[in-house]
């Protein structure tokens, strides 16, 4: 009988998530439709996800409407 090597993946959701909030993901896209060489239609998206900490220490701009005056806040951007 042969023994076959198994690896024990135990990544949850919550791994996952916190992962991703952790460090961050940009996704950019440029799309074009065009006739005959001449383009019709141009749509540049760029969307982000991660966490308001992640988002401060690379600099990424906030939704306004937030307050970053709070002692959180304060103790998070003077870690940087």
């Amino acid at each position: 009988m042969s023994k076959i090597a198994t690896i024990n993946n135990s990544n949850t959701l919550a791994d996952i998530i916190d992962r991703v909030l952790d460090k961050g993901i940009v996704i950019n896209a440029d799309i074009a439709i065009s006739i005959a060489g001449t383009e019709l239609l141009g749509i540049r998206i760029r969307a982000s996800i991660a966490s308001f900490e992640t988002a401060a220490k690379f600099g990424m701009e906030f939704p306004s409407g937030v307050n970053l005056k709070t002692p959180a806040w304060e103790k998070v951007l003077a870690a940087q």
